[in-house]
């Protein structure tokens, strides 16, 4: 009796589970993936408008009118703290700056949260300057 060549029905349905599993696995990582980076965008952008905002503090050398907005066309809600003052920037002013510490709160709707990047950085301002 001669065998045939070629597969069986078995072996052919365990081949395809087997493809099925390695492709879900790699639909699925390149999925995280995706997300990673589309997290890791949001939080360079929110990065960019806590910059953006301390930059436009020292520009105009002086704290501004408004201590919180929102950027229009994006989700992200922004908002100035002047928090208390490290000891080791209260003395009295000598010259006709002042250091002041300033800290940025960038805020935006995530996945299951709030999201939030802050940044704080010394700023020093004209020394009659609010």
């Amino acid at each position: 009796m001669k065998r045939e060549a070629g597969f069986t029905l078995v072996e052919v349905l365990v081949a395809f589970a087997i493809l099925a599993v390695v492709l879900v696995s790699l639909y699925e990582a390149a999925g995280t993936g995706l997300r990673s980076f589309q997290s890791a965008a949001q939080v360079e952008r929110a990065v960019l408008v806590a910059q953006s905002e301390l930059d436009r503090i020292v520009a105009l050398k002086r704290l501004p009118e408004a201590r919180e907005g929102k950027l229009a066309g994006s989700p992200f809600e922004w908002e100035i703290e002047i928090p208390e003052q490290p000891a080791s920037l209260r003395f009295k002013d000598i010259l006709s700056t002042r250091p002041v510490l300033i800290r940025v709160n960038v805020r935006w709707p995530g996945a299951r949260t709030t999201k939030l990047v802050s940044i704080d950085r010394v700023v020093f301002l004209p020394a009659g300057a609010k």
